[in-house]
Parts: C-alpha cells; structure tokens; sequence
C-alpha cells in the first residue's frame, strides 16, 4: 500500500524507541500539531498490523512497538522499499519543474507537472510565475503557450549555467562528491530517496558518472596534480552535463578570439586529449567549443595539497606576490594586527588567487558555501577583505565577487588567529572525500573556534593512507565523512561545523588532555639534520652547475629555449624534455624583472636530477613582449631548474637566487657584467649566510 511520508517517519521514530512516546514528542519532531499525529496514528496502526506488528497504547503514557528488536529490523527494512504517497513543498516544485524544463527544452504540459507534484494547475502556473523570475538571471525566457504547453529559450551556455547553479543551490559539496564517485554509505543513500532532488540528478545523467572519474584521473597524472575537490565537482558536472546535451542535439558556442586565445594555453592540450577520449567512449562527435570550456575549468582550477606544504617561486609568481603583498598591507592598516611575516597568509593567498584571477577572466562562477555566515558572523573582516579585493580588481581590472572577498576573509581570519593563539597542544588533519576544498573551509573555521587546536594536515579520505596518516603524529582527524580503517580517533563534522559538534570536539579535547600534553611535538634531531642536508646538498648542486655564457647570440625565443635545454641535458631525449617544459613554463607568460631588464627562464622537469643556475648574456638586447602587449628590452637572462620531485628545500635555495636578482644590487652588478668567479663569490657568499640562518631556525625549533 502507499503511505504517506509523515505516515513513515511516525513509524521510523517508534522504531528508535524503546520505551513508550508520547503524541506530543512526535509532534513536536516532526514540527506538527499533537492533533494531527493522533489523525495519522490510525494508519501507522493499518500499515504496523498489515506486517505483524502491533502497536501498544497506554492512556497516560503513551504509544511503543510491541516487538522484538528482530522485528523492528524488518519492518525498517521493509519501510525503505514502501511507495510513499507524498506532498511536496513549494521550493521542492519548483525544483521538479525547473529540473524539467532544463534537461529538456520541448513543450511540457501543464498536466504533466500536475501529476508529478499531486496539485492543481493554478498551483503550477502560480510557481511557474516565481521560476520566471529566477530564469531571468540568466537572460532564459520562460515560455507558455496554451495548448501547447510551457517551454525555456535560451543560449546554450546559459541554459548549462542554470542547470548547475540549480544542482549547487539544492546539494552541498559533500553530496555532490559522493553522487559523483557513488561512495554512499547508508546513512547517505537518503539522499537518492529524496524524489525531489532525484528528479534533479536527470540533468547530469549519473549512468556516464564512473567512466567520466576514469578520465579525469588520467588527466590528473598528465597534469602532475590532483584537482582539489570543489575544482573536481565542477568539472564532473559540466563534462556529465555537456555529454547529456550533446547527446540530445545541443551544441555550444564560443567566441573565435575566445577560442584562438585559448588554444595558446597548456590546459587546451590536455583538455583536447580528454575530451578526445570521452567523445571515443561515449561515440559522440564533440566539438572544438566544448574543448574550450573544459579549458577554462582547468584554468579556473586549484591543485590538492597540504595547506602548510604549498610553495611560491619569487620567479614564477612575482606578479601575484606583489599584489598580494599590498593586500596584506592593506589588511594591517585596517585591521591594526601586524602580518607582513605571516608566510602561510602569503603563500596561501598566492595560491588562490591565481585560479580566481582566471575563473572571473573566464566568467566562471566562484562558490562559497560560507559567504552569508562570514558576512554576519565576521562582518568587520568582511569589510576589511573587500577593501583587499578591490586592490585586486584594479590591479587585474576585474571585477571581485562577494564570494571571492569571503575567501580573503577566511585566509586573514586564520592569520589574525595565528597571531593570538596560545602554543598548541592539540595535532589534527583535517579530512574530507578530495582533499582541499571543503577542508580549507572546514579548518578555517576550527582555527576561529579551537585555539588549542593545530591544523597540521589536509587529508583525503578516497586515497587514506594509514601508515602515513600515523607518521603525522596525530592527536584526532576531524572529517566531512567517516573514516571506518583509521586507528586515530575521527570526529565527524559537517563543513559549517554546528554547536554539537563543537561540543562533541570539545568532550574530546577534555578526555585526552593529559595525553595530549604529555605529547612531544619538538623537531626531532633527525628532522632537523635532513632539512640542513637537503639545504647543503641543494647549495653545492647550484655552486657545482653554475654556467655563465657570455656573448650569446639571440635569434627567437624558441632558439633561445632549445638553446638553454642544451645547457641543462646533454641526452636528446632528456634534452627535448627540458625543452618542453621551458615552453609549457613560458606558455604561462615570461617572467621579467622589468627595472633589471632580466628574463628569468625556469622550470621543473624530470629531465633533471640537480639543481641548475645558468646567467646567459647576449650579444645585443633584445625584445620580449608581455601578455599586455608591453615591450620590454632585456640585456640578461637567468636560467634556472629543479627536479620534479626534488626537495622542499632545494626549490627554497633557486628562490633565493631569485632574491637576489629583484633585492640585492651588488648581485644584479655581478651577473649583468662581472666574472665568472665574482658571480660565483656572490653566490657563495649568501648561501654562507642563508644556511646560518636556516640551522639557527632549526636549532630555536628545537629547543621551542
């Protein structure tokens, strides 16, 4: 028989009970009257005796199952698989009727939406009044014709930019993952038995899901990063989206100067090699406009990684450094907290605003799940973070989303709790199914609520590693889901982190603190011996392959990276690697002290094994011209390379060349016009100091 929903959770509610309920008790978690739990008492008591179950009443104490707890397991079970005869809400409607509308663009009768959501045709049209609203945010006309039925006209773009900001207002981050890599546990299959937001999950066609993952992970490993989570979602639902509508005949468009431009990039290589791999699997044509916007994604897209393992090149990131600087700048003036040495404020800046920069160049949405809470709760570091942003959209000449400012005020709040909290006692890693997005959220937060709390790790529950997870020396992990094969304690959360389960991390803390405090969270000797050897080891490579290569006749920038590739690799193979990488660096745009006229040539390759440093002076200056379109003479350039797995440190000791080309004039004099020997002096004289410096570090970790 069809039973209705409230019908269904009278009866889950009686299964969780023990003891005797009272009417009221119901009523009031299901947020009804007392009244209308006694109407629908009778057929909870019509399904209960059509299963062998009888309900016991007693005045004056209220209703219980009369069953054993075998009995309760089966109608639990059989309660999951009965027809439920439901009503929804407005919002639920109108999230059928747009779902509808969208995954197909033919005329709909208003019948049609009358049998789905059990109401009246007035009902429909009066919530197809309100959708008209919403469809116009994306310039899509609702259109009604009688006897014909209701249809949408619009764009293609348009129409795929409603369908997935209609998928993001009605699921979280979280479920999306979970739908996408179909890792329910059974907590979470609740969410495909929501008919409502099922209806929803038509527009992504969930069948072509798993063989999509498998593509994405190839491209993964080409592009030698993961994508963080939030990045991985995106870029699922549009390709899932993308294949459905061309699958029904739709095709997207794109500029040609959009399209020449992006063709240009690294990420158009990649993102034509996916695409050429679907389109073969799936025996669909896809055209070159699709390539284009899965270009974009991987633009707009940030990597996976530890939050305090991220590193910035003063080459590489010289441009964004500078902006992001005067942004901190900014913050310190405003917010009265000093923060120009806050390294983990840069860094993490820096990393974010690179794919933001692309995402609102691209005019790709940017999401944040936190943005209304931080505007009410941190409503002062709001202002302050917008006052930053538009430093960035005059520097860049865009335009800066509230959502975007949301972000810079997690990234200062963190820096301002930096500044006050007390020394930690409490180790954690921060887990969700990704890795970094829903994480960095979710660590933000417990840094503003937690002072004795250290979040030294982000974590990914899909590849969970337990030996490494016990070689970060953990007190707890606290996740976005749970984590059955961990032998450190887990605490599961939900991004937003509600007072319960503030709560149920502060009984934890209480429980385990004299374990916590007689923890030793001092640098280990041998720590300390690897981080100065990997120092010592990164300064002699650098001393040992110094080349300085004078009277160097330009031709063309691509003589000059081949020729530089020799100067790194003698091999051809290895040669010719090198040289890919330059070009796919330089692809990024050149990298040019302007006031020193230096081009600096750099890259990481697994063609090499060391550390290089090379000054290459040509015979005359030469012209280079930026994105812009500036023209910029340069009388040097400095060629630098890393391995591709090389150590931290080692990538530390190129920066610090890099230093001294932008800081130290004596060095600048040097390689633009001294010898060999003295640029070698030069070099070896910082490196004295920079190692004294670093061990002096270490030993104050040490005895900290």
């Amino acid at each position: 028989m069809k039973i209705s929903s409230r019908t269904k959770k009278i009866i889950k509610i009686l299964i969780k009970n023990e003891d005797y309920i009272v009417t009221e008790k119901i009523a009031e978690r299901l947020d009804v009257s007392s009244r209308t739990v006694l109407r629908e008492l009778k057929k909870v008591e019509k399904w209960l005796r059509s299963n062998d179950i009888k309900l016991e009443k007693k005045k004056g104490t209220g209703i219980r199952l009369d069953c054993l707890p075998a009995d309760k397991t089966r109608i639990a079970e059989l309660l999951e698989f009965e027809a439920v005869d439901r009503h929804f809400t407005p919002e639920e409607r109108k999230m059928i009727i747009l779902s509808e509308l969208l995954r197909d663009q033919r005329p709909n009768k208003l019948y049609t939406f009358t049998r789905i959501c059990n109401v009246s045709e007035a009902t429909i049209s009066h919530d197809l009044d309100e959708i008209e609203g919403w469809l116009k945010e994306y310039q899509i006309k609702l259109v009604r014709k009688p006897g014909l039925g209701v249809f949408l006209q619009g764009k293609e773009r348009e129409i795929r930019k409603a369908s997935i900001n209609l998928l993001y207002q009605n699921f979280n981050l979280e479920e999306i993952l979970l739908m996408l890599q179909d890792k329910y546990s059974e907590p979470e299959k609740k969410l495909r038995k929501n008919i409502s937001k099922n209806r929803l999950l038509n527009l992504i066609g969930l069948d072509t899901i798993n063989l999509l993952d498998e593509y994405i992970k190839k491209l993964e490993n080409k592009m030698s990063y993961q994508l963080a989570d939030d990045a991985y979602a995106a870029l699922m639902v549009h390709l899932a989206i993308a294949l459905k509508r061309i699958k029904d005949g739709e095709q997207i468009t794109i500029n040609p100067e959009i399209l020449d431009n992006l063709k240009g990039k690294k990420e158009f290589l990649i993102a034509s090699e996916l695409v050429s791999s679907i389109a073969e699997a799936f025996k669909v044509e896809i055209p070159e406009a699709e390539i284009a916007y899965v270009t974009m994604h991987l633009m707009g897209s940030k990597g996976r990684g530890g939050i305090y393992n991220d590193e910035i090149s003063m080459t590489e990131d010289y441009h964004l450094v500078n902006i992001t600087r005067k942004m901190i700048e900014k913050a310190e003036i405003e917010l009265g907290i000093y923060l120009e040495d806050d390294e983990e404020l840069l860094i993490g800046l820096v990393r974010h605003l690179e794919p933001t920069i692309n995402r609102i160049k691209l005019e790709l949405d940017i999401r944040n799940p936190l943005l209304e809470e931080i505007k009410e709760k941190y409503a002062e570091l709001f202002e302050v973070s917008k006052k930053c942003a538009a430093i960035l959209a005059e520097k860049e000449k865009i335009e800066v989303p509230d959502s975007e400012a949301a972000y810079i005020a997690m990234h200062l709040g963190s820096a301002v709790e930096r500044k006050r909290k007390p020394q930690q006692k409490y180790r954690a890693a921060v887990a969700c199914t990704s890795g970094i997005g829903a994480s960095r959220l979710l660590a933000s937060r417990l840094s503003k609520e937690f002072k004795n709390i250290e979040v030294t790790s982000l974590i990914s529950t899909l590849d969970f590693d337990r030996q490494e997870i016990e070689n970060l020396n953990l007190d707890l992990i606290i996740s976005t889901v749970a984590i059955p094969e961990s032998t450190v304690p887990v605490i599961v959360v939900n991004p937003l982190l509600n007072e319960k389960q503030q709560q149920e991390i502060s009984d934890f803390l209480l429980k385990n603190r004299a374990k916590s405090r007689r923890r030793n969270n001092k640098i280990t000797l041998k720590e300390k011996l690897e981080m100065i050897n990997n120092y010592n080891q990164g300064i002699l490579e650098v001393l040992n392959n110094f080349q300085l290569k004078s009277n160097y006749q330009f031709q063309n920038i691509e003589k000059l990276i081949e020729d530089a590739a020799a100067i790194l690799a003698e091999k051809p193979a290895k040669r010719n690697k090198v040289k890919m990488d330059l070009n796919l660096r330089e692809e990024k745009g050149s990298t040019v002290l302007k006031h020193n006229r230096i081009m600096l040539l750099h890259c990481q390759s697994s063609a090499v094994n060391e550390l290089y440093f090379a000054v290459i002076r040509p015979e005359k200056s030469f012209e280079l011209e930026a994105e812009n379109e500036d023209k910029t003479a340069i009388n040097l350039v400095v060629l630098m390379a890393a391995p591709l797995k090389g150590s931290t440190q080692g990538r530390e000791v190129l920066s610090e060349i890099s230093h001294l080309l932008i800081e130290n004039q004596n060095f600048i004099d040097a390689v633009n016009s001294g010898s060999r020997e003295e640029i070698y002096y030069g070099l070896a004289e910082h490196f004295d100091y920079f190692l004294q410096q670093k061990s002096t570090v270490q030993y104050h970790k040490e005895e900290n």
